[in-house]
């Protein structure tokens, strides 16, 4: 053994090869066509990345496919990305998971000479450096079937080995919401197994659960939708092998691979005075997402809120959607561009300019209304506020029956409810104020 000796290792999961996108490409299917490249282009990104740096180890942590019925084409491309490895002297380690299991179809063909997939029940690789030395051993799993409900995560425990170690799992850790619970473990579960490294998958956001030892999601490679925005990609692990009485350590830089990005964005038109302040920034929004995806291509919603003038030109019929209107142009702008931001949604949820302060003066239903409102708000606490007046009215444990929809509330930031709270009372006030000339 080499004490001392560090070594680079590059960890991904959750590449999701050949994911269809449904519902972009039935809004677009040029743009469905790019998207579905993706996932292999960021895949590739991945694999250039480990032989520039002159990774030592490439691990996969599963679902490498979008479904046991994988494609040709994702297939024959994992393989020559695994055989481009293989011949820069990088072995590689593979562990199913959930959408990709043993039992899934498969072209009955040869892994590269360096790649490894572990089966059904945890094996144990040797770690061999391209200069013939053994420095550790690498421990997996493979999912059999899609549904493993076990802990898997216990059966790694006694393994380890002389040098450093590493653990490979698709799992979920620590009960990640949004995400279904197979092969549930806890973090000390995972901590007791005396690995120096657990490589994990499943969970679609880059995450270290624990520094010491370093467990890791790297999170999906490439984001399919809104709700897998921001910057995708990789972990680049350095393990520092144990020396004298220092036991082996490991660092973690992530590292950006995707090749188109989703994003996000809020924009109010409240004290926006002209339809001009509008377009400016919507164009400074647009120019802020393309500066920091670095050059990628970016794929935009845009949720447009809040009470002014403005809201009389986002109601003008054909405006926002249609051939001609406010997106339709957006698109065309953009059309050449490599570095192009397609907008496939604006939400519009504002109302017109109302001087809620005389409103909430007056006596009528609207102002006591208003000052219901303003009453809730000044007590804070909005999300406490927000449970209990379900709990009151008894709601909550019709809610509870339907656990998504309890998470989805439970999840909400304070932030989160408070928007939701105004977008409710411009909603219903729009709606008492309809027709009425004399407020």
């Amino acid at each position: 053994m080499m004490n001392g000796r560090k070594l680079r290792i590059l960890h991904c999961a959750d590449l999701h090869l050949d994911s269809p996108f449904y519902g972009i490409s039935d809004i677009s299917p040029s743009l469905g066509s790019f998207l579905r490249k993706a996932s292999f282009t960021a895949f590739e990104n991945a694999v250039s990345h480990a032989i520039a740096s002159k990774t030592d180890f490439f691990l996969v942590s599963g679902d490498i496919y979008d479904g046991e019925d994988r494609s040709v084409r994702a297939q024959v491309f994992f393989l020559e990305q695994l055989k481009r490895l293989s011949d820069a002297g990088i072995p590689s380690f593979i562990a199913a998971g959930n959408h990709d299991p043993l039992s899934g179809w498969e072209a009955d063909r040869d892994l590269p000479p360096l790649a490894v997939r572990f089966g059904p029940d945890v094996g144990s690789s040797p770690l061999v450096t391209s200069d013939g030395k053994r420095v550790g051993t690498i421990h997996g799993y493979s999912f059999p079937v899609r549904n493993v409900e076990e802990n898997i995560a216990l059966r790694f425990a006694q393994r380890r080995g002389e040098g450093v170690n590493i653990a490979m799992l698709h799992c979920n850790a620590g009960g990640r919401k949004g995400h279904e619970n197979y092969a549930p473990c806890s973090l000390d579960d995972l901590k007791s197994a005396g690995m120096d490294y657990w490589a994990l998958g499943h969970v679609h956001t880059a995450e270290i659960l624990c520094r010491t030892p370093l467990i890791a999601y790297p999170g999906i490679i490439q984001g399919r939708h809104v709700r897998e925005s921001g910057e995708k990609g990789v972990y680049e692990v350095v393990l520092t092998m144990p020396s004298g009485s220092l036991p082996a350590s490991a660092a973690a830089e992530f590292v950006p691979c995707d090749a188109v990005r989703w994003r996000r964005e809020q924009l109010s038109i409240s004290g926006m005075d002209r339809d001009e302040d509008f377009f400016q920034a919507l164009d400074c929004l647009k120019e802020e997402a393309r500066n920091d995806a670095g050059g990628r291509p970016v794929i935009l919603r845009v949720a447009v809120s809040g009470r002014g003038r403005v809201h009389e030109l986002l109601r003008r019929p054909g405006f926002l959607r249609g051939p001609g209107g406010l997106m339709d142009t957006l698109n065309t702008q953009e059309a050449e561009r490599p570095d192009f931001v397609h907008t496939v949604g604006i939400s519009d949820t504002t109302a017109p300019a109302l001087d809620l302060e005389f409103l909430s003066a007056g006596e009528h239903f609207v102002g006591d209304f208003l000052k219901e409102v303003r009453s809730f708000t000044k007590r804070g606490d909005l999300r406490g506020g927000m449970m209990d007046i379900l709990r009151e009215r008894g709601l909550l444990e019709k809610i509870r029956q339907s656990g998504d929809v309890l998470e989805r509330i439970e999840s909400l930031s304070e932030d989160e409810v408070g928007e939701l709270l105004d977008r409710c009372v411009f909603s219903t006030l729009s709606g008492l104020l309809e027709g009425e000339t004399g407020l």
